[in-house]
């Protein structure tokens, strides 16, 4: 046990991992495809306005 300790945690924590994000991307496509139209364009319309937002401020352009 003591040679394989090591090796079990390893592979439960990257199996946890995997699970975790199999999760979440289940739950993201799922809430997005509950959308109405409205919605949706609604939810598009705000990502480019936060996008739009951060391209103006001077603290995100490169030098």
């Amino acid at each position: 046990m003591a040679n394989g300790g090591g090796d079990l945690w390893l592979l439960m924590t990257v199996l946890g991992v995997s699970l975790l994000g199999i999760t979440i991307a289940y739950a993201a496509f799922k809430s997005r495809q509950g959308m109405t139209g409205e919605k949706r364009r609604l939810t598009e319309r705000g990502t480019r306005d936060v996008y739009a937002a951060e391209q103006r401020d001077p603290a995100n352009r490169r030098a």
